[in-house]
């Protein structure tokens, strides 16, 4: 399965994944010197260690997934939406600036929308001057794309 990534949505993954091999490297030598201190069986610092390690190690194991598994896409044109377009957005009659982001990208509150949210999948393709309409948990909801910019 492909992960559509921005180029900075790749980069954020590629050091998310060094600080955090770098983070586990650091708990092994702790481990190692919780070990040392005796009987295995009492030894609550090692144990709770071994625990983080296995997790961090989780955790790397899905990021080099999602890396291998990654297309970086350019930023689309500045005439359609696409993944990696900055996109001024007309609703309820005030403009809100939204990025259209790959997987794992998303963050609402920043204004990253991903391309596979219904929001972003209904702007795909479309130019400015044109409109979508989409049933929200709060009712009808109307957007009309205003502008599209190339994010660099």
């Amino acid at each position: 399965m492909t992960v559509l990534l921005t180029k900075k949505g790749y980069e954020a993954l590629k050091k998310k994944l060094a600080a955090l091999q770098k983070k586990r490297a650091k708990l092994v030598e702790e481990m190692e010197l919780a070990r040392q201190e005796g009987d295995l069986a009492e030894n609550f610092a090692y144990h709770q260690l071994r625990e983080t390690v296995a997790i961090a190690n989780q955790e790397i194991e899905e990021l080099e997934k999602k890396l291998a598994q990654a297309k970086v896409v350019a930023s689309g044109a500045a005439d359609v939406v696409g993944v990696g377009n900055r996109v001024t957005i007309e609703v309820d009659g005030q403009e809100r600036v939204i990025e259209i982001v790959g997987d794992g990208e998303s963050d609402p509150l920043k204004g990253k929308v991903s391309y596979q949210t219904p929001l972003g999948k209904a702007l795909l393709g479309k130019k400015p001057g044109e409109g979508i309409v989409l049933e929200t948990p709060g009712g009808r909801k109307e957007y009309r794309v205003v502008r599209v910019e190339v994010i660099s």
